[in-house]
């Protein structure tokens, strides 16, 4: 193969990954506009009291000691 074929086929995969950088960083784009705009449809104080709600419900459901020692066998039998 000559220096030539390799500068050339160098090159072509250089573009090909500056063309793929590109697209990649537009999906990332898009993805944050659209995680934005879905963001700011849910009103702050209705996602911090669902997020509450939610932490309180697995407190309890956790704080029962047939929850608690379930967990705790699942993770001693997850450590062997």
């Amino acid at each position: 193969m000559s220096l030539r074929s390799l500068n050339k086929q160098i090159e072509q995969r250089r573009q090909a990954l500056e063309k793929q950088r590109r697209c990649a960083l537009s999906l990332m784009e898009q993805q944050k506009a659209q995680a934005l705009t879905q963001a700011n449809r849910i009103p702050l104080p209705l996602a911090m009291l669902g997020a509450f709600a939610a932490g309180f419900i697995i407190q309890r459901v956790y704080n029962k000691p047939s929850t608690r020692s379930l967990v705790n066998w699942y993770l001693t039998l997850r450590n062997f």
